[in-house]
């Protein structure tokens, strides 16, 4: 099967730069014709911290926090609300913790 895609100049001109790829999603128009819409990418700050969680990560800069949580339902001994607690919990005082270094 061949499919035809239009890509931004934007896209391409990174994929031949780099040599390497341009991850996105493909909105099809027909069967045979799509779209293609480049995934946004945020380059880490040089003032970025962040920590590793059981099930994620928790990140804080002087413009935001972030707490990106997975958690699988069907694993083994888990219970996601347990997990989401606890887990918000560690983040809460990873981020309290550069409340003085950020000046917030």
């Amino acid at each position: 099967m061949e499919i035809r895609l239009q890509i931004s100049d934007g896209a391409y001109q990174r994929m031949m730069a780099h040599g390497g790829r341009v991850q996105g999603t493909i909105g099809l128009v027909n069967p045979q014709e799509g779209n293609f819409n480049e995934h946004m990418r945020r380059a880490a700050t040089a003032s970025t911290e962040y920590i590793r969680l059981a099930h994620g990560r928790a990140s804080v800069d002087e413009k935001k926090a972030r707490l990106t949580l997975t958690i699988d339902l069907d694993e083994a001994n888990i219970l996601p609300a347990k997990v989401m607690k606890e887990e918000a919990g560690r983040a809460a005082n990873f981020v309290e913790d550069f409340r003085e270094c950020f000046g917030w």
